[in-house]
């Protein structure tokens, strides 16, 4: 699913369109809705005044209405010029802009959905720190991971601890901090909690560099492949050798979660 690198890049592809006035909206299901303290039709005539990120949501914010966006497990979010035909299936909403360009959602499999909200707080009020935030020190790190039993992999994908993680880059971190993904959260030394959180920012940063990962769904804002894929170090490499050492790459379910890493790299 898009994790943090992919909404953020999906979030500077649109920026373009801050500025530009939403001059009508399309919704053509109204089971993505996951909110409504108003109704879509309000936003036309509205100027696009930013659009944020928190964790894996998009916030486009059009004066005291927020429209907020999850993409799920396979959702889209991306630009096309107005006149440009669609011809991709799945399209859900549709937001036209004065500039020339329509913004699409897309979600064929609908575990995403859209807030129409006049305050974002709720919806996004269970959220830990970014991993960029100042809030996520390596003592922030270390001291959450205190008498929590619960394996490290686990603990790193709760969006309460750590906004924005997923799957894909837990693997990823993890193999480059060497800590197996099932040991214990607590069993965690101070300078392998230091490991972990430059490891997780370093992932990231690479990630974003990369414009997010392309397994199958996701598409940047551009509805272009990202590439980190090219990098990846662990993650759905089960079977085959580790690039650092050339040890055979394991797979496990951890918290219900399908897990890879290098047995003789982490321990």
């Amino acid at each position: 699913m898009p994790e943090l690198p992919e909404v953020e890049t999906i979030r500077r592809g649109l920026s373009f369109n801050i500025g530009a006035v939403l001059s009508e909206i399309e919704l053509n299901r109204q089971d993505i809705v996951r909110a409504r303290d108003y109704e879509p039709a309000e936003l036309a005539g509205r100027c696009l005044e930013d659009i944020d990120r928190r964790g894996k949501y998009l916030i486009m914010s059009f004066g005291g209405h927020f429209l907020i966006v999850h993409l799920g497990m396979s959702g889209r979010f991306y630009v096309l010029p107005e006149q440009e035909p669609i011809s991709e299936t799945h399209v859900h909403m549709i937001l036209h802009m004065d500039n020339g360009y329509k913004m699409l959602y897309k979600d064929a499999r609908r575990f995403g959905g859209v807030w129409f909200t006049a305050d974002p707080g709720p919806v996004l009020r269970k959220l830990g720190p970014e991993p960029f935030d100042p809030a996520f020190t390596i003592e922030y790190l270390f001291n959450a991971t205190r008498n929590r039993k619960v394996a490290i992999k686990t603990f790193i994908l709760n969006q309460s601890i750590i906004a924005g993680l997923g799957n894909i880059y837990a693997d990823e971190s993890l193999f480059a901090a060497r800590i197996t993904p099932s040991r214990p959260a607590s069993s965690l030394s101070m300078p392998e909690a230091q490991m972990l959180h430059r490891a997780i920012i370093k992932v990231l940063t690479q990630a974003i560099k990369s414009c997010g990962t392309t397994f199958r769904d996701y598409r940047d804002g551009f509805n272009q492949e990202g590439q980190f894929q090219n990098l990846i170090q662990v993650y759905g490499r089960s079977g085959e050798s580790c690039k650092q050492c050339s040890a055979a790459l394991e797979r496990v379910v951890i918290g219900g979660r399908s897990t890879h890493f290098c047995p003789k790299c982490q321990k």
